[in-house]
């Protein structure tokens, strides 16, 4: 039983060790959202210009992969053979 009891220290104490930074991390998250939330008049047009910047992204990544997806060939329906004029060539 001593060696049982001594694991479970062991993995208290680690995971208690491990802990402090991650309360830390709340703490100062806590803080941040607090002083936003004071000054929630300036931040909510800021939030709203990165908002739309990263919506703009999104759909601009969107139609990158869409592009990469058909080929970004010549648009044909059907697949191409070396015969068939493209309006693109």
């Amino acid at each position: 039983m001593k060696p049982l009891k001594l694991m479970l220290g062991l993995g208290a104490a680690c995971a208690v060790c491990c802990a402090i930074p991650l309360l830390g991390l709340a703490g100062g998250l806590s803080a941040f959202a607090a002083a936003l939330w004071a000054c929630v008049d300036e931040f909510v047009p800021a939030a709203l210009v990165l908002l739309v910047v990263a919506a703009g992204l999104v759909v601009l990544r969107l139609r990158k992969r869409r592009a990469a997806a058909t080929g970004g060939g010549c648009g044909c329906a059907t697949s191409c053979s070396t015969g068939n004029q493209h309006a693109n060539s």
